[in-house]
Formats: C-alpha cells, sequence, structure tokens
C-alpha cells in the first residue's frame, strides 16, 4: 500500500512538472515571439487600437519648463511607459503626467525618464555627433533616449489615406497557403542590412528586436504555417545601380519572393537604373513575385519628403504581374504629422529604429494577407483608390 501511494505521488508530482515545463517552454515561446531574433508581429498600427511600445524621445523646448513628448493617437486611458528595454517601468505622477483627451506627454521635474534639450538635438556647426543640422549617432544612442509607451485609442483610429494592393502576389501567396516552404530575398541598402533595429549588432540592445526582413519572414512563417527562409544582401551606403550588379547573387538563391528596397542613397538616374533591375530580375527569376519597397524619409528638418513622395509613385508605376508595391513612405509621413522625426528614427537622419522597421514590415505583410480577399473587398480597394 505504502509503495502505492508513493507510487501515486510521484505520478502526481511528475504530472505537475510536466504540466510546470509545458507553460514554462509556453510562456518561453511567446517571449521569443514578442521579441529578439524570433518576433513576430500583429495587426499594423492601421487595423488595432491598441498601440504596443511607440517610442517618444522626450524634449526640452526653449521657453519650457519640462520636457514633453507625443504620441500617435490620443490615449483613450491611462497607459505604461517603459525603459528602452522594457524592464524598468516609469510611474504616473512620479516621471510623468498626462492630461487626458491630448496626445501629449510631460516629464516631472524629477523624472528618471531621459530627455534632451532643443540645443542639444540642433547642435552648433562642426559639433560631435552632428549631421546637417541635426543630432546624429549610429549604435545605440537614440535607442535608449527612446521610451516605449503602450495603451489603448479606443476613439482616436487611424486615418488610412492608402490601401494596399493585396492578391497581386499570386504565386508566393499560393504556395503560403498550400503550407510549401519558400526563400525570400531582400536586396537594398542599409536599412534592408538592419541598420538601427535593436538587434541588429553595431547597435545590439534589449530588446533585440530584428530588422523588418527577417521580421517579415518570422511573421509570414508563424501565420501560415509554412518555412520561410530569408536571404538578405542589404549593404550600407549602396544605391540602384549596385543593385544591378547584385542580381546574379540574388538569382543564384533561387528566390521565391525579392523585395527591392532602394532610394534612400539614391540622386540622379534612379528612374533609369530601377526599370532596369526589376526587369533583370524578371528575367532571371520569371517564377519569383516582387516587392517594390519605397524608402522612408530622411529627417524633415533639413531635408524635404518630395524626393521620396516622387520615389514612391515612380515606383508604383513599375508595378507589373507578379509584383507589388510596398508603400512604406505614405504610412511613414503620415507618422511624422503627429510625431517627432527622432521618435521613430534610429539615427535621427535617415534610419528607422524599431517601430520604423515593424512599420516597413507592416507594409509588406499586408500584401500577404493569410485568407484571400473576396471580390466585394477587392471592389471596394478600387474604389477607395480611386477616390483618392
Amino acid at each position: 500500500m505504502k509503495k502505492v501511494l508513493i507510487g501515486a505521488a510521484l505520478g502526481i508530482f511528475s504530472s505537475s512538472m510536466m504540466v510546470t515545463m509545458a507553460d514554462e517552454a509556453s510562456d518561453k515561446a511567446e517571449k521569443l515571439e514578442r521579441s529578439g531574433p524570433g518576433m513576430v508581429l500583429g495587426d499594423p498600427l492601421w487595423r488595432t487600437v491598441a498601440s504596443d511600445n511607440e517610442p517618444v524621445l522626450f524634449i526640452l523646448e526653449e521657453g519650457k519648463p519640462l520636457a514633453t513628448g507625443k504620441l500617435l493617437f490620443i490615449p483613450s486611458e491611462k497607459f505604461r511607459i517603459t525603459h528602452p528595454d522594457l524592464k524598468m517601468q516609469y510611474e504616473d505622477g512620479k516621471d510623468f503626467t498626462w492630461k487626458p483627451g491630448t496626445n501629449l506627454i510631460e516629464l516631472t521635474p524629477n523624472s528618471r525618464i531621459p530627455f534632451k534639450t532643443h540645443a542639444q538635438m540642433m547642435p552648433p556647426k562642426d559639433s560631435p555627433n552632428m549631421f546637417a543640422t541635426v543630432l546624429h549617432s549610429e549604435g545605440r544612442f537614440f535607442h535608449d533616449l527612446q521610451v516605449q509607451v503602450s495603451y489603448w485609442h479606443k476613439t482616436d483610429l487611424w486615418k488610412d489615406p492608402y490601401k494596399q494592393q493585396p492578391e497581386r502576389l499570386k504565386r508566393v501567396l499560393a504556395k503560403l497557403r498550400a503550407k510549401q516552404p519558400i526563400k525570400l530575398v531582400a536586396l537594398g541598402d542599409s536599412i534592408t542590412q538592419g541598420f538601427n533595429a535593436s538587434g541588429f549588432e553595431p547597435a545590439l540592445a534589449e530588446p533585440y528586436q530584428p530588422c523588418y526582413p527577417q521580421l517579415v519572414a518570422n511573421t509570414l512563417q508563424k501565420r501560415f504555417g509554412s518555412k520561410v527562409t530569408l536571404v538578405n544582401f542589404g549593404a550600407a551606403g549602396a544605391e540602384a545601380g549596385w543593385g544591378i550588379e547584385m542580381v546574379p547573387k540574388v538569382t543564384a538563391e533561387k528566390p521565391d519572393l525579392v523585395l527591392l528596397a532602394f532610394g534612400m542613397n539614391d540622386g540622379g538616374g534612379y528612374d533609369k537604373k530601377m526599370p532596369k533591375m526589376r526587369d533583370d530580375v524578371i528575367a532571371a527569376n520569371p517564377e519569383a513575385d516582387i516587392v517594390m519597397v519605397s524608402p522612408m524619409t530622411m529627417n524633415p528638418l533639413f531635408a524635404g519628403a518630395d524626393g521620396f513622395v516622387w520615389k514612391a509613385k515612380f515606383l508604383g508605376e513599375l508595378v507589373k504581374e507578379n509584383m507589388a508595391l510596398a508603400d512604406v513612405t505614405t504610412p511613414w509621413i503620415e507618422v511624422l504629422k503627429k510625431k517627432n522625426f527622432s521618435d521613430i528614427s534610429g539615427n535621427n537622419v535617415n534610419h528607422p529604429n524599431d517601430f520604423g522597421h515593424r512599420l516597413y514590415a507592416h507594409v509588406i505583410l499586408d500584401l500577404l494577407p493569410v485568407t484571400p480577399i473576396s471580390p466585394e473587398a477587392k471592389r471596394s480597394l478600387k474604389l477607395t483608390r480611386l477616390e483618392h
């Protein structure tokens, strides 16, 4: 009898331990999907009432007693502000104050939240860490200044000025929906390479978020249940002419989906080089679908957006069958109507931070819906585009 009881007790203990281990494994898997190299994305900011880990760099403007920061939406209730590493949480009343009905947050006199003065953000000519007229740094410098705000905005929704082009990438979508493995090849500049995502080695910092091509690969794999292999040919300083030279390397990978993301470093000749790159990729990879990715803008304090808007429009005109435009430019500019460039840039000049990389990824992922778009929805999208 004693042996039976001991055996039963061990069985209960063993089952309990297995459940605990399973729970721990589940928690660990969930954490890996929320941060780190395995991170996957949920809904984009234009289709949700939750803003999760929105970055804010607080600035003390000239003549003001306290530093302030702006949110993209007006919160519908109190919110959480955490350190950039997402571990330490700041306290309402002790570190910051917020007036309901506004998107403005103000720091307290003794706040633990970091900030910069207007003069520091616009340093004198020839100052260290300066580019054009603004404060600039690579690595994790800006990441460590940008606190993360998570909140609900149930009464303040995204004003969507642009509709994506779903169901254009029919061949790769068919493979994904059939749970077949695909290979994704990304060709672009430093943004595609990963600058200044927190998981990018030169900027390595918690929460170690990967760059946008990896976010796309991770999320596609999670959503569709297909194996998605990523080859990233992004390179710092790259422009479209270099991209043309890289087409043989892209072809050697036998891709199912190719991302072509140039424009940040390109001046003259863009209108000749991008069509050639497109045609060369199509000729060498007739079975691959292609996404033309338009770029974010540079800091508007020294560079206008007109050139980037033109590039987005031009890339859209290059789209053929089995191709689509991922227009990052439009939502990026829309975000800048509410927030400072220093909130969403990783170097305050021409690179996105984690938020910006998520924006890139969300725009691309919108082209690859898990569920086919209904004919009625397609007609609605066409009408919306005609109206705009």
